[in-house]
């Protein structure tokens, strides 16, 4: 199952709008913490333009989701959020 969402997942990179894709990825990342970080990297190799951006933009993002996902997880598994 989780080999579809991930094939999903990257299909949606392709086939919708950025901020869908985007809002896909973070939800799947409570599931695959590095989804994300994997995302972003595919988005910016895909979209890159030699004389757009300077910053890999996608792939930052995605680094920054894959750190706030690896944190919820780890305080999800600790049940030091609840109290």
């Amino acid at each position: 199952m989780r080999g579809l969402l991930v094939l999903f997942i990257f299909a949606s990179t392709i086939l919708f709008p950025w901020p869908l894709a985007a809002a896909l990825a973070i939800v799947t990342s409570l599931f695959i913490p590095l989804l994300p970080l994997a995302v972003g990297i595919f988005a910016d190799a895909l979209y890159y333009a030699p004389h757009a951006a300077n910053l890999p933009l996608f792939t930052l993002f995605g680094a920054v989701a894959t750190c706030v996902a690896l944190l919820v997880r780890s305080r999800l598994r600790a049940s030091s959020i609840t109290g």
